[in-house]
Parts: structure tokens; C-alpha cells; sequence
């Protein structure tokens, strides 16, 4: 639930500590941890050894509303869901906690974890 009020924002009111935020609920706070999901739109190319961005499984479609004018659509899906990423990753001032959806993209993660 994405509410704010005069006071205070979402992520500062008590009543919002079992919440979920989002991106748009996210920017410009930073908060102590942060818990980002990397959901079917991220993948990882065991073979090549990156993250894999998959455009076709991205479900923001309020990112595209009245956006006619983009001459490649795919390549700016890919480029909201890095600049989406970077911006989560970026707010937890103590800690960052991340669950990937896709199996392959979450064991690579644990394994460099692992490392540390």
C-alpha cells in the first residue's frame, strides 16, 4: 500500500512496518535496511556469468503509459529495471537483504555471499 500523509512519509509511519514499498515509494528515502525482490525480470546467463535482464516478463506497465515516442521499447524496459534495481539497492543505510525469484539468480547470489 503506497499512502503518505501530511506528516509523514510511508516509509516513517509506524503503521506501515508490514508493508511492502515500492520504487515509487522508495526514492529519495533512506532507511536503516532494505529488502529488495528481484522478480521474473531478472535472471542470471550461467553461461556468460551476468544478470539477465527479461524484458517480457516486466509488469510495470505504468512506466510505459503514453510513452509512444520510445523508438525501442525493449531496451528502455531493460533500462527502468537496472535504474529501478540501482535505485533500491541503493537506499538501506545499515544493511541490504536480497531474495531473487529466479533459482539460478538466487544461488549465484548466495554463493558470493558465501564467500565473505
Amino acid at each position: 500500500m503506497n499512502t503518505t500523509n501530511d506528516n509523514d512519509s510511508w516509509a516513517e509511519r509506524d503503521d506501515t512496518i508490514n508493508e511492502a514499498g515500492s520504487i515509487y515509494t522508495i526514492q529519495g528515502a533512506d532507511l536503516n535496511y532494505v529488502g529488495v525482490i528481484l522478480g521474473p525480470s531478472v535472471s542470471y546467463d550461467e553461461e556468460a556469468d551476468k544478470v539477465k535482464i527479461l524484458t517480457d516478463k516486466y509488469k510495470d506497465t505504468d512506466a510505459f503509459r503514453g510513452r509512444h515516442d520510445l523508438p525501442n521499447r525493449e531496451e528502455a524496459k531493460r533500462q527502468i529495471i537496472l535504474n529501478s534495481i540501482n535505485v533500491l539497492m541503493k537506499r538501506g543505510i545499515h544493511g541490504l537483504y536480497i531474495f531473487a525469484e529466479d533459482e539460478k539468480l538466487r544461488k549465484k547470489l548466495v554463493s558470493l555471499g558465501s564467500n565473505h
